[in-house]
């Protein structure tokens, strides 16, 4: 399987390590994790009614908004 992967990234281990993978995938480097958050956020935000449709109600896009949220600060 290694033969096929070009790149290899760990990051923390911690709550945010998919978000700091994108980051850092991303080349925005892997403590930039908040700011993919954000980002994710905005996206569901934009197009809330899509994504409203997509998930099945309001209810569950407002979960996953406030999932979003980083803990320790204000919104992000």
């Amino acid at each position: 399987m290694h033969d096929f992967i070009e790149n290899i990234i760990n990051v923390k281990p911690d709550g945010n390590y998919g978000y700091r993978a994108i980051a850092a995938v991303l080349g925005m480097g892997e403590d930039s994790w908040s700011l993919v958050r954000n980002h994710f956020l905005k996206e569901l935000e934009k197009w809330s009614d899509e994504y409203i449709d997509l998930l099945g109600g309001i209810d569950r896009l407002e979960e996953l908004k406030q999932s979003l949220l980083v803990d320790g600060l204000s919104m992000v």
